[in-house]
């Protein structure tokens, strides 16, 4: 059974760096069964909520500030839906980058919505993905010349940031919404200098509070700034969701809430210092360690200069009692949070000191430049026609038919309604992926 399953693992006692952000700390003590409620006339109701919810989703507004904060319990997933079905209302252009996780792909394809793509810059230097460069998405908005909606993902699933305070004050001139995914981001907030989206100028936020916070799995938040949006929000967000939420889940928000007033700035200061101690740890290992504009609480580090891919450390991890979120052939992420107890912590730091140096595994060579596969189809055309199920090997100079992505991190190679090329089969077969659907 699962349940056993699930319980064999908790059994091993890993030091979780992974989601979600509770580490498995019990943060309430009635038990979970008994909260496991139905929209009752004390309990109220989540898309017309004027009782406990309404109040909850009262308090988490004043936290961030915004002019209007609804809870999700069916993950950030609802929050992007919700998210560009209000940008869409007007029929805006959307200008989207093309680190967008596939809910949102998925969201354009019922919604009718064609983006227009800006690919994130790439710092070759440490070969990762980085944020959205300003002066692109500028550039962007001119040639359309009408407000548009700009959608981007930060920080990325490695922790880099894009310049959203640029990026807001571009969407500002030319009276158009910036929309961010901030899904990895909820704790910007509590930096001691905020680095969360709402607060450099975005028109609405979609935070996966189970990320890195105290929340059960699949709680989140949408905060929406633009006072000309809130009116349709419940009913945007009803469109998508769920009429059965989960009250265990919206209840673990709310107790999150109270932790952030109360003891969030103090926590996530401490957290940054103690992951700046374990990231100068692997850089006096021989690690390269993400640099630049970065989340500070994320840790994505590479030990290909001492000898090991990325798959590799994450399994020396694994076998010294250390749970990585991700691992790829040249990287390892793992997300912190302030519930990680002091005993992790050090099996973290130990597991790196005493990792033997190998030979010096060099960056496989990556493309100077990003070109976009050919558009044959919009994204709604290709995932609502007919399909077929080919080999990869097979599937050259064909269209795809699904959103077709690793996950995590959950971000499409290539997008229904584009052409398949060599270099998106290549990453595909990397990531493990041998079959597709393309359209017949």
């Amino acid at each position: 059974m699962l349940y056993d399953d699930l319980k064999h693992y908790i059994n091993k006692e890993m030091a979780s760096f992974h989601t979600p952000g509770h580490k498995g700390t019990k943060i309430f003590d009635q038990p979970i069964w008994d909260l496991d409620l139905t929209e009752l006339p004390e309990t109220d109701s989540l898309y017309e909520a004027s009782g406990v919810l309404f109040k909850a989703e009262e308090r988490v507004k004043k936290l961030f500030g915004s002019n209007k904060s609804l809870i999700s319990s069916g993950g950030n997933t609802l929050c992007i839906q919700t998210m560009i079905r209000l940008a869409s209302l007007d029929k805006k252009p959307i200008i989207a980058g093309r680190n967008i996780h596939r809910s949102a792909v998925g969201a354009m394809a019922l919604l009718g919505i064609q983006p227009e793509w800006v690919v994130p810059e790439y710092d070759k230097d440490i070969n990762l993905p980085g944020g959205i460069n300003p002066e692109n998405i500028k550039n962007r908005l001119d040639k359309i010349g009408i407000p548009s909606a700009v959608y981007i993902t930060s920080p990325n699933y490695h922790g880099m940031l894009s310049d959203i305070k640029s990026i807001a004050k571009e969407c500002r001139k030319r009276d158009s919404l910036l929309l961010v995914d901030n899904a990895h981001g909820t704790h910007l907030k509590f930096l001691k200098n905020s680095l969360h989206p709402l607060d450099l100028g975005a028109s609405m936020s979609a935070d996966s509070a189970h990320k890195t916070l105290p929340v059960l799995t699949g709680g989140a938040w949408l905060h929406i700034k633009e006072q000309n949006l809130v009116d349709r929000a419940k009913e945007a967000m009803a469109l998508f969701g769920s009429t059965s939420p989960s009250y265990p889940i919206m209840c673990t928000l709310d107790i999150c809430t109270h932790y952030l007033m109360t003891q969030g700035k103090k926590d996530f200061s401490e957290l940054v210092e103690k992951t700046k101690k374990i990231k100068n740890t692997a850089i006096e290992k021989g690690f390269i360690v993400s640099k630049g504009m970065c989340d500070p609480t994320r840790i994505t580090f590479s030990a290909r200069p001492i000898g090991y891919t990325g798959n590799a450390l994450a399994q020396y991890l694994r076998a010294n009692g250390v749970e990585p979120e991700f691992s790829d052939e040249n990287y390892v992420v793992l997300i912190p949070s302030p519930f990680n107890s002091n005993e992790d912590w050090k099996r973290l730091e130990k597991s790196i000191i005493n990792l033997k140096p190998k030979k010096t595994l060099n960056f496989s060579r990556q493309p100077d430049k990003i070109t976009l596969p050919e558009t044959h189809m919009t994204i709604r055309e290709a995932v609502f026609a007919k399909h077929k199920k080919v080999s990869l090997e097979n599937s050259i100079g064909k269209v795809a038919g699904e959103i077709i992505c690793p996950c995590p991190p959950g971000i499409p190679i290539v997008m229904p309604g584009e052409v398949i090329g060599n270099f998106e089969k290549e990453l595909l077969i990397l990531y493990g992926i041998s079959e597709i659907h393309v359209v017949k």
